[in-house]
């Protein structure tokens, strides 16, 4: 008979915590669904996930409006349990994206195969209190200098010509005033697994060990003067070269 008794109680303290737990997943889809509506104009169905990292649910929705058509996420975080989405973040990068090849190309700095990737810290939104509807603010509209970064891959091997190093000044001058930091790569084959072959260059705002900064490049003597690349190698995975190609050694 206890045994009995034990048994039922278990099932009743599962059936309890099943509705407790669907009641408290029900709220949440609401919740976020109603940020979505308010933040964005659309009425959409969020798919919730068990979100480990802080506690509770975090969303997956989907926009279709022209501007913000896309896949994007919700959580919730911060001592006011505010919402947070990466939607600014995909929207900004796109834009980035686009703006800097067709700068780039209208130079004759880039051609079409060539690539642009933009980098967006996550969580900027938050710092720069932008509203996104119902127009997308346009990154170039806060300091996007302080925050975005850009990769552009050449499709062609470094050779250490003065071509390839106006072609890097002009670059950085088209973008100084937009971006934080340019990621400059050498692939002569890009379509290819050939990594070993890339060589690669940063450079920011702010100047870093090995990394110059854009103002201490005016000129390709300013270039030569740092005589360094990236690239990768199969002993060490990453490794310094010399213009020349030879390896760096401290």
């Amino acid at each position: 008979m206890k045994r009995r008794w034990l048994l039922a109680g278990l099932g009743t303290m599962t059936v309890i915590g099943v509705v407790w737990s669907t009641g408290a997943k029900q709220e949440e889809e609401t919740r976020y669904e109603t940020y979505v509506e308010d933040t964005y104009g659309e009425n959409v169905d969020v798919t919730l996930r068990r979100d480990w990292k802080m506690g509770g649910y975090a969303a997956e929705f989907t926009l279709t409006s022209p501007e913000l058509a896309g896949d994007y996420w919700a959580e919730t975080y911060g001592s006011d349990e505010s919402i947070h989405d990466d939607v600014l973040e995909h929207v900004w990068q796109q834009e980035a994206e686009d703006t800097v090849k067709e700068r780039l190309k209208q130079l004759d700095l880039l051609t079409e195969a060539e690539t642009v990737r933009a980098s967006i810290a996550s969580g900027v939104d938050e710092e720069y209190e932008t509203t996104l509807t119902p127009t997308p603010t346009s990154v170039f509209d806060v300091e996007s200098k302080e925050f975005l970064d850009v990769s552009i891959m050449f499709h062609e091997k470094w050779s250490n010509t003065d071509a390839q190093k106006e072609r890097m000044l002009g670059v950085i001058r088209a973008l100084e005033d937009d971006v934080y930091s340019i990621h400059f790569s050498f692939d002569g084959t890009p379509n290819e697994d050939d990594d070993f072959t890339e060589r690669y260059m940063n450079v920011s705002h702010d100047s870093f060990p090995g990394e110059p900064a854009m103002h201490e490049l005016q000129t390709i003597d300013d270039l030569n003067r740092h005589d360094r690349l990236y690239g990768f190698d199969e002993a060490t995975f990453i490794y310094d070269y010399h213009f020349d190609g030879t390896k760096y050694e401290e």
